[in-house]
């Protein structure tokens, strides 16, 4: 005979955590919000966080780094014995930086997201992923194979050509804007020295903003009116913000002076105070310690490059959507916005761009303020360049400052994961009055002042 489940009943005789266990089997108060976590070492919690950690950055190091060598020495090698035309040899070659970006940007993306996921967990006393491998160290993995193999939906009034190239448009400029970045990461040697150019830090900012294309024609071509109102919403937010990010961006080179990211990264290897979030290297400067302004040169400079360092971060944030910028999401109309209709790999193309673009707006401040490759520590970058300057693989001496560019982004990134736990998301008039009334006035501000420091101020 059936049990009736009476639950006035069992609220008299029983507190709720009994009923939970006992009737639904559910043991709700022990995976929500984290109470399994309650009785755990903090030191095994690290260690078990540490491990996924360094299993995933080491997989994505590796997978970039490992591709471009295969196609760089290790293909000339096996090709060259076989008589194939010297000529076909270079194309495979110069292929090397690009198959080394296109192999590392999803392995990346897993590990971001993931990486997201436990950090959320940890700030909202959550568990997070916890089921698929050790600690959760394959969910993502699992996840990607998950939409490697969802049926991909296409509406029947959809425009099925601009539908297909939406998320194609949306992905490549990401793949683009990689390329100077690697170039930084190597030094301008190895493999990827080949990416090195003068004006790389234009060329990341414009192929960067070719994304609102991909966002507009995904609304458009899904013939959704929800999905048509995100990629407006988008474009809109997108284009607001990246005046701003310009105007900060000119403000920085008026500063210093070049527009090459490998040179600006090199300006600032001598040691942690060169790196251009301390002033641009003032402090190891006795002349930056004239009066300017009524103020210290050093002060001045200080603030300046803070407040254009703060500039860049946030109208990055809203150039990649992420909270508290992230209006193209409306909870009110329940939809995702300009990717509402799109499933299966369609859709993971969006995702994975999206954090694409968040880690290489981190790596892209890490280069302009944070020291780029170099640690800061004089006597680390002369171990690292007798260590490696002549090994079995030739010279490795800039695999070290890849790594530390990479550890570099990542952090930023984690800030960017912090941001989203703390702050809500802005309503649309606040974010477009933000940029328009706030930000780019504060932007053209830091240009004039950028001018005065130029011309009376030795910087």
């Amino acid at each position: 005979m059936k049990k009736v489940f009476n639950l006035k009943q069992m609220q008299a005789s029983q507190s709720f955590k009994d009923i939970f266990q006992k009737f639904g089997n559910l043991n709700l108060l022990q995976n929500y919000r984290g109470q399994k976590r309650i009785g755990n070492s903090l030191v095994a919690e690290i260690i078990k966080y540490l491990i996924v950690v360094g299993f995933w950055v080491t997989a994505s190091f590796s997978a970039g780094i490992g591709v471009a060598g295969v196609m760089v020495y290790f293909m000339p090698l096996v090709l060259k014995p076989l008589g194939i035309a010297s000529g076909i040899i270079d194309f495979i070659v110069a292929l090397g930086p690009l198959a080394a970006v296109l192999t590392f940007i999803p392995v990346n993306a897993m590990f971001l997201v993931l990486l997201e996921r436990k950090l959320l967990a940890l700030l909202t006393t959550r568990l997070g992923p916890n089921r698929v491998g050790f600690n959760g160290l394959l969910q993502t993995f699992a996840d990607a194979l998950k939409l490697l193999f969802k049926e991909d939906i296409v509406p029947d009034k959809a425009d099925k050509l601009l539908f297909f190239l939406a998320p194609v448009l949306f992905f490549a400029p990401s793949v683009m804007a990689f390329l100077p970045l690697v170039s930084v990461a190597s030094a301008g040697t190895g493999p990827f020295a080949q990416t090195v150019f003068p004006t790389s830090l234009i060329f990341v900012v414009a192929v960067s903003s070719l994304t609102v294309m991909g966002l507009v024609m995904a609304g458009w071509a899904s013939n959704n009116k929800y999905a048509i109102l995100g990629g407006l919403r988008s474009a809109a937010q997108a284009i607001s913000y990246e005046i701003p990010l310009v105007l900060s961006l000119t403000a920085f080179v008026i500063i210093i002076g070049s527009l090459d990211l490998q040179e600006i990264a090199s300006m600032q290897s001598k040691n942690f105070f060169d790196w251009n979030i301390w002033a641009g290297g003032a402090f190891t400067n006795s002349e930056n310690f004239k009066s300017a302004f009524g103020l210290p040169a050093v002060i001045v400079q200080q603030f300046l490059f803070f407040i254009i360092a703060f500039l860049v971060y946030f109208c990055s944030l809203a150039e990649v959507n992420r909270i508290p910028f992230d209006l193209p999401e409306a909870e009110s109309e329940l939809v995702s916005g300009y990717n509402t209709e799109y499933s299966g790999m369609k859709f993971a193309l969006f995702f994975l761009a999206e954090y694409t673009n968040l880690f290489i707006t981190s790596t892209l401040l890490a280069i302009l303020f944070f020291g780029g490759p170099y640690s800061g520590i004089p006597i680390l970058e002369n171990t690292f360049t007798a260590l490696l300057s002549k090994t079995v693989f030739g010279n490795l001496v800039w695999l070290p400052g890849a790594f530390i560019l990479l550890l570099k982004a990542y952090l930023l990134v984690s800030v960017a994961i912090w941001i989203r736990a703390t702050l809500p998301r802005f309503r649309s008039d606040q974010l477009m009055g933000l940029a328009w009334k706030v930000l780019i006035p504060l932007a053209l501000a830091c240009i004039l002042f950028a001018a005065l420091c130029r011309v009376f101020v030795q910087v």
